[in-house]
């Protein structure tokens, strides 16, 4: 799953794509030519940047965006154990909020 974090226009927009995909978690940044003020505004209620330059990404958050995938039972268990497969690799931080890396993508808006 990842978190996708759309500056290409004045309305940046954050979304949960993949979210069955729980073997991986990132942001993936569109137009990352923005500074890290608006990354950080963007991601507002998401999560917030480490002075490691990475994410991090409350849990609550992204049960919020996967919509209606947080009231299937199955979800939530597959979702469960990512984070405690994170918990276990040192990856889960207060909040609780799981720490995620950055891609960049340049890209015209839609």
């Amino acid at each position: 799953m990842y978190v996708q974090v759309d500056l290409r226009s004045p309305a940046a927009s954050t979304a949960l794509l993949e979210a069955d995909d729980f073997r991986s978690l990132k942001v993936v940044v569109l137009n990352d030519d923005g500074g890290a003020g608006r990354l950080t505004q963007a991601l507002a209620g998401v999560g917030t940047l480490d002075a490691d330059g990475h994410a991090c990404l409350l849990v609550e958050a992204l049960r919020r965006l996967s919509g209606e995938r947080a009231a299937d039972p199955g979800w939530l268990a597959d979702f469960d154990a990512m984070i405690g497969d994170a918990r276990a690799r040192g990856w889960l931080a207060a909040g609780p909020s799981l720490r995620a890396h950055f891609e960049s993508q340049q890209g015209s808006p839609r």
